[in-house]
């Protein structure tokens, strides 16, 4: 009897502690480290969209996991310049998942350059957001767009809705063609003659790309900066020293739309030494404006998401 009495302790010693082990695993799996990176194929409207996720390295059950879509200039890629990588990174560090894709025609989607439009832009990052939402659970959403996805970001809530905050950087915002000047800054007739000629043929090539008549259209018929005041977000907005392929007057009219906002914040001290896309030909100098704009970005999204 006593002898039996030790074994039945025994093993109930040994169940409670395979249950503990069970239980201490578990635990240890849901704060694992999430991949630093990792490409994905998001289902879209019109097929996948290439597209990269990262999230915070420690995931627990039951904590809201705030997203960051991540938008990419005209004829660019989810790279966006260098800086998506470092400042998904960033971001991740501060408990924020991001997601980054490529647009139309642009790095690795299989699309023609014909259907980059806003319309098709803005379809895509509404499939990133659900795609995220429906795989890891996000919450409230920002956008961070440079450049033409800096329009777009301008442009989306009205389009689509449901995002909480904004990062302008150097949005391509003038009303109207006028977001087309950086194609010819030097002479805006050759941009209207661009779109007479997409309306004429369908396509009108610029920067060796083409474009659809359906791209001109929508581009004439959007005002960014209307769609800012009436969306009224806490929106940051930056612009660098040297544009170049923005005029002053597009610059002072997001300005001015942007600080007229309840929670807009306007940051340009930071990048007097930058171009359109906070590069520089000095690396150091170049690493200051990545360093700038990642941690400028970083502090106000942790703010409105944290």
């Amino acid at each position: 009897m006593k002898n039996t009495a030790h074994k039945r302790a025994f093993y109930t010693l040994c169940g409670c502690i395979a249950a503990l082990a069970l239980a201490v695993a578990a635990a240890l799996c849901l704060l694992a480290p999430a991949p630093a990176a990792f490409d994905v194929a998001i289902p879209g409207r019109r097929g996948e969209i290439p597209a990269t996720v990262q999230l915070p390295g420690k995931l627990a059950r039951g904590t809201e996991l705030p997203l960051v879509v991540l938008c990419h200039g005209f004829a660019g890629s989810r790279s966006g310049d260098g800086h998506f990588a470092p400042l998904a990174a960033d971001l991740a560090a501060h408990g924020l998942a991001t997601v980054r894709l490529d647009f139309p025609g642009c790095g690795d989607s299989a699309e023609p350059f014909t259907a980059y439009t806003l319309a098709n832009m803005a379809d895509d990052v509404e499939s990133a957001i659900t795609y995220m939402q429906a795989t890891y659970s996000t919450t409230r959403t920002a956008l961070v767009g440079h450049s033409m996805g800096g329009r777009l970001a301008s442009l989306y809530p009205a389009m689509k809705g449901g995002v909480a905050a904004l990062v302008l950087w150097s949005p391509a915002n003038g009303t109207g063609l006028n977001g087309l000047e950086f194609l010819r800054i030097d002479d805006f007739s050759a941009v209207e003659a661009l779109a007479g000629q997409a309306a004429q043929n369908g396509t009108a090539t610029a920067w060796g790309v083409a474009l659809s008549a359906v791209f001109f259209t929508q581009m004439r018929d959007s005002d960014p900066d209307a769609a800012l005041r009436e969306a009224a977000l806490p929106t940051l907005l930056t612009y660098s020293g040297n544009e170049r392929i923005l005029s002053d007057a597009t610059q002072a009219q997001t300005i001015a739309a942007v600080q007229s906002l309840p929670a807009g914040r306007v940051v340009l001290e930071p990048f007097t030494a930058g171009d359109h896309n906070y590069l520089a030909k000095d690396p150091a100098t170049a690493a200051a404006l990545d360093e700038a704009l990642r941690k400028i970005t970083v502090a106000f999204l942790a703010g409105q998401l944290g």
